[in-house]
């Protein structure tokens, strides 16, 4: 179980941040350079996508 379902209070922008630490994680381990980078890229969209998140709820 991911660790942010065990954590009901976080909010769209703060589980979006653990997916983008998650993925991190991933690419510190991973066997190669390609796959390293792919796990970094998608860890910038889900910081993208929390930043994005985290001011359409500031809007709200």
């Amino acid at each position: 179980m991911p660790v942010y379902q065990s954590i009901p209070e976080l909010d769209l922008s703060e589980r979006y941040h653990l997916k983008a630490v998650g993925c991190e994680r991933q690419a510190e381990h991973a066997s190669d350079l390609t796959t390293e980078r792919e796990w970094r890229e998608l860890a910038a969209q889900w910081h993208a996508m929390a930043d994005h998140a985290a001011t359409m709820s500031d809007e709200a």
